[in-house]
């Protein structure tokens, strides 16, 4: 057998499982410097903000006396994106939203969670009555009574 022929063969031996199994072969060597994408970062911004979101509705049900006593609005449980959140920070958002009681119609609840990713602190920045927009100088996202609680990994 020609000696270039083996070689050929010994390659092709080689390289054709990789193939058949979707290794990517380049020819470019990757290296540990390279930016992560746009699309990347986006990527990873929402995973954190879905992961902060549940976060905040955990902590929220939590201070309410769980599941048995409260439940947050559906949006609390849907894409992230689709609550009402600002981000504050670098994997710090807040959120605020509405929850009742399980035998109630109504949303009677307000809660203001600010979560940090980066530490894993979590605070319950306000959760009380829902009030009345009209009413002066009450701002819910200010009142006393914070609560902060460590992410428990």
């Amino acid at each position: 057998m020609d000696h270039h022929l083996q070689i050929k063969t010994i390659l092709i031996g080689a390289i054709a499982p990789l193939m058949v199994f979707g290794y990517p072969l380049s020819l470019q060597a990757q290296t540990d410097t390279e930016e992560p994408s746009s699309l990347e970062i986006e990527y990873s911004r929402l995973v954190q903000l879905n992961r902060a979101k549940n976060l905040a509705r955990q902590a929220a049900e939590q201070a309410n006396g769980g599941l048995s006593q409260y439940r947050p609005e559906p949006a609390m449980h849907g894409p992230a994106q689709r609550t009402d959140y600002k981000q504050l920070g670098k994997g710090v958002w807040q959120f605020t939203f509405q929850g009742r009681r399980p035998t109630a119609e109504e949303y009677t609840i307000k809660s203001v969670v600010v979560v940090d990713t980066n530490s894993g602190e979590i605070n319950v920045k306000y959760n009380g009555p829902i009030r009345e927009a009209s009413q002066p100088n009450r701002n819910d996202d200010n009142d006393s009574g914070e609560t902060t609680l460590e992410e428990s990994n």
